[in-house]
């Protein structure tokens, strides 16, 4: 997807795009690991979950949150890292996509 049109996209939308390669992230990573699939897209989702994060961290309507992205890309860096779970980083995610539309 393109900045541009990606930008059109309101806060919840992107968010929630986000939250869903997260989830393929942690989909392939345990699939791969189960011996379910011979080959481990999970880098993929990962890279693609944090290029969106910073396509939305550069969309003007989001400037004010700035620092709330940095902060998700370092809970992803955690996961990454298995610092923290699979179902805190959802949770977290969940909680954080919901609160949007609040």
């Amino acid at each position: 997807m393109t900045a541009e049109k990606w930008c059109e996209l309101n806060i919840f939308e992107q968010m929630s795009n986000i939250a869903g390669e997260i989830k393929r992230y942690i989909d392939s990573r345990n699939s791969f690991a189960r011996g379910e699939t011979a080959k481990d897209y999970s880098g993929f989702y990962f890279d693609k979950a944090i290029n969106l994060i910073d396509m939305t961290a550069k969309d003007p309507k989001n400037s004010r949150r700035l620092a709330e992205f940095e902060d998700d890309k370092e809970e992803l860096r955690q996961l990454k890292e298995g610092e923290v779970s699979d179902e805190y980083i959802m949770d977290y995610w969940n909680q954080y996509t919901m609160a949007l539309t609040m």
